[in-house]
């Protein structure tokens, strides 16, 4: 079966410098309603500035791990207090498709019979979540993969097989500017207390000397949380939540992009 790629890019808008000036503010948290016409409707939407130009986004959405790679470039008007979503074609890179293609998938035929009853009395699903920074010339500067296969039984009860987070640093760019890993977290997970729910957490953050001014430095930090769902909110579905802190030298263009499968 072929899949159906397509990503999303999100966007900040440099409106959002001149809005957050005017409310003479610093951490001021703003939340952004989605605008009519958007094709991707998320379940918050927020921007919080801690400095000149520096800051973080937030975005929680709801995916479905079914195959089909979905993505959207948001656009944020700070000044309107609204962002709108525009999907966009994707495809993954050649390093992603080797790596998927390493990774053991579970096979009933490698089971016995008995062990294939017990199987069927489970669904079993694969889901990732995917972030990236680009810079102002739409280049892939650092990115960050969390992924997860569980299974759920007929009472809903979710287990987790296996889970994987991989990062990524542009070394060189395209245009030869650096990029380097400042550290990373090991995925993590754990159980709610009626084992519906399965909360995994990874981070991520990357630095750059030479953005700009090779003087001055640049910071971005990929925080990510993926929380398989049993059937009583949707078997086979995920909520997510991407959080992107930027600062330093011209943090305020760089973009952040998710991805989830």
């Amino acid at each position: 079966m072929s899949k159906k790629w397509i990503v999303v890019p999100v966007v900040l808008s440099l409106s959002f410098l001149t809005a957050f000036t005017a409310l003479g503010k610093e951490n001021k948290v703003m939340k952004l309603d989605a605008e009519s016409g958007s094709e991707i409707i998320l379940k918050k939407v927020e921007y919080r500035e801690t400095g000149d130009g520096e800051g973080q986004v937030t975005i929680e959405g709801r995916a479905t791990a079914d195959g089909i790679i979905e993505a959207y470039q948001i656009q944020i008007d700070t000044e309107n207090g609204t962002y709108i979503t525009k999907p966009l074609d994707y495809k993954p890179s050649e390093e992603e498709l080797m790596e998927e293609e390493s990774e053991e998938e579970l096979s009933n035929d490698e089971v016995g019979s008995s062990e294939n009853q017990l199987l069927a009395a489970k669904n079993y699903y694969k889901g990732w979540l995917r972030a990236s920074t680009e810079d102002p010339v739409r280049i892939e500067t650092a990115a960050s993969k969390i992924s997860m296969s569980w299974s759920e039984d007929n009472d809903g009860l979710l287990e987790c097989s296996s889970s994987t987070f991989n990062t990524w640093a542009a070394n060189p760019s395209e245009f030869d500017t650096h990029w380097y890993k400042n550290g990373q977290s090991f995925p993590n997970y754990k159980y709610n207390s009626d084992n519906s729910k399965i909360t995994q957490t990874a981070w991520a953050a990357y630095y750059n000397h030479d953005f700009g001014n090779d003087d001055l430095r640049t910071d971005v930090k990929h925080n990510m949380t993926m929380i398989p769902v049993n059937k009583d909110i949707g078997s086979g579905q995920f909520d997510y939540k991407v959080t992107m802190d930027k600062s330093g030298e011209s943090s305020a263009l760089l973009q952040l992009n998710v991805t989830t499968n």
